[in-house]
């Protein structure tokens, strides 16, 4: 899919308009919905090759890294819902497989035999959270995890390159999916990630000496209190009823500090609340190599995958 297409696709599905002028030059109008991520600017007129934004200095040259397209795709991230999206790959092809497979495999003296080789699709299920730590004040965050769903790994990669997939909402491509899609799985993968990371984060908040310190102080000053009431207790000539009354407003000092001390400890812990707001399945184009490795009399089998988006290997589970 051609970047203007993608664009075009994405403002009229927002709501705007884009309106042709010549080849690879166009006017676009911006919802004032949207206005906020383009500085206020609604009004934007475009170019899509080199040659005709040099001949139209006053236009915008939209191509990966440019200000509009990084706009357009963050407003893709924000306000997604759960949907399918098939990413468009210009040429799924790969110069001098087996080369590049040797030196994945870093097999120096093997011999390697490339058996098969075929596109299939990949699958990565993207999963967006919230969430909140709340204690003395509330933190807020937002996060996204992406699954690999043929290894069920998280994937960082995918995630650094995910505003570089142009996609589509219908496939161009009629690949096979050589495995099951379980997304119960990979949404567990995916909470269990998102928790462990927002727990080391809220850790982080957490200054352990702070907190002891201020509970020494506590202890400190309720102590001294208690210590100064039994001194009171203890002297001569008191009436029962008095005594009963400084006892009562002893255990009151423990009370007190007792209160304040679970303060701390409901500092120190907080709540954490995750909640999943949406989720994506991207379909990417893939090569799979069923490949076989020789070295010294032993062979075996395997079956990696290339990722043009990442421009890298992976082995299947």
């Amino acid at each position: 899919m051609q970047l203007q297409q993608f664009v075009t696709e994405t403002v009229e599905n927002l709501g705007g308009m884009v309106m042709p002028v010549e080849y690879a030059l166009c006017h676009v109008l911006i919802p004032e919905t949207y206005a906020s991520y383009f500085q206020n600017k609604t009004e934007h007129k475009l170019s899509f090759d080199f040659e005709v934004a040099q001949e139209n200095p006053d236009s915008e040259f939209v191509t990966f890294g440019s200000y509009v397209l990084e706009q357009l795709l963050a407003i893709v991230r924000d306000k997604a819902k759960t949907t399918i999206r098939y990413a468009a790959i210009e040429r799924l092809e790969l110069g001098n497989p087996q080369k590049k497979i040797k030196a994945y495999l870093q097999d120096e003296q093997g011999k390697i035999i490339i058996e098969a080789e075929q596109p299939i699709f990949g699958v990565w299920a993207v999963f967006q959270y919230h969430t909140a730590f709340i204690a003395d004040e509330k933190t807020e965050n937002t996060d996204r995890v992406w699954i690999n769903m043929l290894t069920n790994d998280v994937d960082s990669v995918m995630k650094q390159k995910q505003n570089h997939i142009m996609y589509q909402q219908q496939p161009s491509y009629s690949y096979p999916i050589p495995f099951k899609l379980d997304m119960d799985k990979a949404l567990q993968k995916a909470t269990s990630y998102v928790k462990e990371k927002s727990e080391q984060q809220k850790d982080k908040q957490i200054d352990d000496r702070q907190i002891a310190k201020d509970i020494e102080r506590i202890n400190h000053y309720y102590d001294a209190l208690v210590t100064e009431n039994d001194k009171r207790a203890n002297r001569k000539g008191l009436s029962e009823a008095k005594q009963q009354e400084i006892h009562a407003k002893t255990e009151t000092i423990k009370l007190e500090r007792d209160k304040q001390l679970e303060e701390i400890y409901n500092k120190a812990n907080g709540e954490l609340e995750i909640n999943l707001e949406n989720a994506i399945l991207y379909f990417v184009p893939l090569l799979e190599y069923t490949v076989s490795r020789q070295y010294r009399g032993n062979q075996e089998q395997t079956t990696l995958y290339y990722n043009p988006i990442t421009k890298d290997f992976f082995t299947g589970t």
